[in-house]
């Protein structure tokens, strides 16, 4: 019998609150596409939730055999590979949660997304909040907290970027955003004040201009 998979929680990898947007921004009964997916978490509760049929695309194979186990779709590839595999719009959504700062190279994969997916949801921990400037520029030192959580030695995070950064790089891309959602301690909101220095976690549905 397999030793049962033994995932770690931090809150990060919580992520209740950016599970719960997310879900909120997708259509009832539409196919979606998680790109990173982990433990098949967020595909688990759109099929329950929303009759959603997903696809989960992970690379760590504890964390493909937990999708399996609980009956998830999912399929093993390096997403800095591309998305050749997919047709154009062949799915609604295509989701890329807490990944894109730990891709090699988020333009490739971002527009890949806007071509396989009708609509993309994009989640990402914002390195512009003030309580890690304050950090940065009082301690000087990598900041580590809740939305970046390893030390930089062995953090797998290599972009660190900002509400601001994502904003632009939407628009050098030629994508158009059509919702943002910021989150503050625990809570979504979508018309806050200075989110680039507020929101701990920022969540976009672009598509193709």
């Amino acid at each position: 019998m397999r030793a049962e998979v033994v995932e770690f929680r931090s809150p990060f990898h919580q992520f209740e609150v950016g599970f719960n947007v997310i879900i909120d921004l997708i259509t009832p009964g539409t196919r979606v596409l998680d790109l990173g997916c982990g433990s098949g978490t967020l595909l688990q509760r759109l099929r329950d939730e929303k009759d959603v049929e997903g696809c989960g695309v992970e690379l760590d194979q504890d964390k493909v055999i937990r999708c399996i186990e609980r009956g998830i779709r999912v399929l093993t590839l390096d997403l800095d590979e591309g998305l050749e595999a997919f047709p154009d719009l062949s799915y609604e959504y295509v989701v890329l949660s807490r990944t894109l700062q730990q891709l090699v190279y988020p333009d490739r994969v971002v527009k890949e997304m806007l071509r396989v997916g009708s609509k993309s949801i994009i989640a990402f921990p914002n390195f512009g909040h003030w309580g890690i400037v304050l950090e940065y520029v009082f301690t000087g030192r990598s900041p580590v907290c809740e939305t970046h959580p390893h030390p930089w030695f062995n953090s797998p995070d290599i972009h660190r970027l900002t509400i601001k950064d994502f904003r632009d790089f939407v628009q050098k891309i030629g994508g158009k955003i059509e919702k943002e959602i910021h989150i503050i301690n625990n809570a979504p909101s979508n018309s806050t004040f200075w989110p680039n220095r507020r929101a701990q976690w920022g969540c976009f549905l672009i598509s193709s201009a």
